[in-house]
């Protein structure tokens, strides 16, 4: 049997804004597998992200102390609107207060939470600014501009809204959390790891951060403390699958498959239509040398979710294992034809050719996989004959 190549790794990383916004995201990276197999792994993930939906009601604020009576009247007037669901009316109303007092910052930031029920966020950064730049001490208004920034992936301003809060601030662990994620998402895990720790400095029960932290210390091969965070997040949420899930994946890579199975079962206990968690357990039971185990729990996978290219792969990767080629061959080209860009799926599929004898196939798959950056095919098809054969 051939080596394979290394596969990619998905992390479902567990983003949940604390005030403004709640959005899933997630990170890639690469594992090496036995067989080329696709595995899902979960902080916050690649296959369920979520719309993007603004929390503003509680946000608005209504005392106007000191300002003209006329401008009071626009912006009482505005609150109504606002609460009742007339964001235009509310907008006219908050921009007459303005408008008669220049220096209202509250008419401001409500101004801009209406805009981002409008959906008109570079309008809302707009008003923001506006508020900070009367007042700088107002951690919530940079938080919200933080949040802003992440909505268009603009991280590093993001961080600098974020670490204006945390300077207005300091005690609030949601600033120090939401920063984390932008050190995440941009790859500087330990500035990621040391604000996880902040957040729960100040939450000692903050599920997320034990999480994240815990993803954060995978990332930087620190395997016992991510399987310590991602305990301490379970023990925390009972019911947080990814946590379950994610803590599955450390004790997998640790080598340690028993528990990592018992860790993804306890992801399906608690969602049985988690095929992230049940191709997680599919390959760790292939791991494990429990074939027929993992396929049961490929299968399982495609049921749930008929598209999912990468469990069809991982399918063909036991079906190789167990030396039935024409299966192989089978399920590697259902894998082709939900996902054409799948370049380990033409690997293994040249493989099992390689087996049945038919080289040229084979040739020609190891070819398409090199096209597709599997840099073993490439190997192959340089060492064997496939240059008489066909050419790439």
């Amino acid at each position: 049997m051939r080596l394979n190549y290394l596969g990619r790794e998905i992390v479902v990383f567990s983003l949940n804004y604390y005030l403004a916004m709640i959005l899933n995201t997630y990170y890639m990276k690469v594992n090496t597998l036995i067989i080329s197999l696709l595995v899902a792994f979960t902080t916050f993930l690649n296959a369920q992200e979520d719309s993007v939906k603004m929390v503003v009601a509680k946000n608005v604020e209504i005392d106007s102390t000191g300002i003209d009576p006329e401008a009071q009247k626009a912006y009482n007037e505005g609150i109504t609107a606002f609460e009742n669901k007339n964001y235009t009316s509310a907008i006219t109303a908050f921009s007459k207060a303005i408008e008669i007092a220049p220096e209202f910052t509250k008419a401001y930031s409500n101004r801009g939470y209406t805009n981002i029920a409008l959906e008109k966020y570079s309008e809302a950064e707009a008003d923001f600014l506006e508020v900070i730049s009367q007042d700088a001490s107002l951690d919530k208004i940079h938080f919200e501009l933080g949040a802003l920034a992440e909505m268009t992936d603009s991280l590093h301003k993001a961080i600098r809204h974020y670490s204006n809060a945390i300077v207005s601030n300091s005690k609030e662990e949601a600033y120090h959390y939401q920063r984390g994620i932008q050190y995440f998402k941009l790859g500087e895990y330990e500035k990621a790891k040391d604000d996880f720790t902040g957040a729960i400095l100040l939450k000692k029960d903050f599920a997320d951060a034990y999480n994240d932290r815990g993803s954060a210390n995978k990332l930087l091969d620190n395997i016992q403390d991510a399987i310590q965070d991602y305990r301490s997040a379970t023990i925390h949420d009972p019911k947080m699958v990814l946590a379950f899930n994610n803590l599955g994946s450390a004790y997998r890579l640790k080598g340690d498959y028993i528990k990592a199975i018992q860790a993804y079962s306890k992801a399906i206990a608690l969602d049985k239509d988690n095929y992230l968690a049940l191709n997680n357990r599919g390959y760790a039971k292939f791991e494990n040398e429990d074939f027929d185990g993992a396929l049961q729990d490929f299968l399982k996978v495609i049921q749930i979710k008929k598209d999912y290219a990468s469990a069809y792969n991982n399918i063909a990767g036991v079906y190789l294992k167990k030396e039935n080629y024409d299966k192989a061959i089978e399920y590697s080209t259902k894998a082709i034809e939900y996902d054409k860009n799948l370049g380990i799926a033409y690997y293994n599929r040249g493989v099992a050719y390689e087996m049945n004898r038919e080289v040229e196939k084979a040739c020609e798959d190891w070819s398409e996989a090199s096209n597709l950056g599997v840099e073993i095919a490439d190997k192959y098809f340089q060492s064997t004959s496939c240059g008489n054969l066909i050419s790439k």
